[in-house]
């Protein structure tokens, strides 16, 4: 396991970014583990250390066997120091401090920023919590982790998708419509709703154009070949089935465009150290046997500007701008820039 953004910041927000150890309140500035913070390092700023109360090790300091295993990352099992007061409890494998000595550490100095934060300050650290909780509901409910594998099926010349993946993104899609974000990170909501749009359509289009195969996954339709040898039909239908193909390509790129939108908006807003060992999502291509790719997409600045809220055009603007030009030719998309087609349906 890792620490989680929750975790994080509840550890740095209730310790105030300073050592634990009493008397100490060295300020600490966090170790991302990046270049970075190795050349701030250099220049003799001090890095906290998310030390452990319990180690996870038999051997580490304060081992717990009965501790919950899935807690040891946990915010209820760490403690911001100093490297020096780090140093000092895991001395010995920390025969001098008990893990009753070290929350009780804990407890008094989180009391005592606590006690030194104005009523609105204090609001806005549990506000903030708040939503980095929700944030990690979010990516667990969006299974963001296997956001390349989906997109990989998707991105297939004859898109298909697993049903479990199916029915995650409806969970996901359910529970953005019928949530209610804080108005004190309005850019943040705003991306959020904007993302709700997409996957919206998305699901929808997916919903009508994709047939269930055993149960075990969903398949684009390919009703062209369906029907007896019929030219004029053939032709009609696959040009249907381009339609539905590209569309969904479209929509994925843009629902990956929203997520990293998300992400942009959260570390601005609501915690500024959001993902950023993580990173950004990517969206993978290919034909999934020959050639593979990863993708990194994101709106353009002025597309999610102010005087700009809702970058995603909706897709009944995208099917009739790729309608137009697979009417003329089927192929007309293949090797075409898709990523950036949206910006030509909204320039209409």
């Amino acid at each position: 396991m890792s620490i989680n953004v929750l975790s994080r910041k509840l550890l740095w927000g209730r310790a105030g970014n300073r050592c634990a150890f009493p008397e100490c309140i060295q300020a600490l500035t966090m170790d991302l583990g990046t270049e970075e913070s190795e050349v701030l390092a250099t220049v003799g700023v001090v890095m906290g250390e998310e030390a452990h109360i319990r180690s996870a090790r038999p051997d580490g300091p304060r081992y717990d066997a009965e501790y919950d295993v899935s807690k040891l990352d946990t915010y209820e099992n760490l403690l911001l120091l100093c490297p020096t007061h780090h140093t000092l409890i895991d001395k010995n494998s920390g025969a001098g401090f008990s893990v009753a000595t070290l929350e009780g550490m804990k407890t008094s100095h989180e009391g005592l920023v606590t006690e030194s934060l104005g009523a609105g300050e204090e609001s806005q650290r549990e506000l903030s919590e708040r939503m980095a909780a929700l944030l990690l509901v979010w990516e667990q409910k969006m299974h963001l982790d296997q956001w390349e594998g989906v997109t990989a099926r998707l991105n297939q010349p004859i898109p298909d998708l697993a049903d479990l993946s199916y029915s995650r993104m409806v969970d996901a899609g359910a529970w953005l419509l019928k949530m209610r974000w804080p108005k004190q990170f309005p850019r943040t909501e705003q991306a959020f709703r904007n993302l709700h749009h997409v996957m919206t359509d998305l699901l929808n289009h997916l919903q009508n154009c994709m047939e269930s195969k055993n149960e075990l996954f969903w398949q684009l339709r390919r009703n062209y070949k369906e029907i007896d040898w019929d030219p004029e039909a053939y032709k009609t239908l696959f040009s249907e089935f381009q339609n539905e193909r590209f569309l969904i390509y479209v929509l994925v790129i843009e629902a990956t465009k929203a997520i990293n939108w998300v992400i942009d908006e959260a570390a601005r807003e609501v915690d500024k150290f959001y993902r950023f060992d993580q990173g950004l999502i990517l969206m993978r291509d290919g034909d999934g046997v020959f050639k593979t790719w990863m993708m990194r997409l994101e709106y353009e600045a002025d597309e999610v500007a102010d005087e700009n809220p809702v970058p995603y055009p909706g897709k009944d603007a995208i099917h009739d701008f790729l309608n137009e030009g697979i009417s003329r030719n089927a192929h007309h998309f293949e090797g075409y820039n898709l990523a950036a087609l949206v910006r030509e349906v909204k320039a209409l």
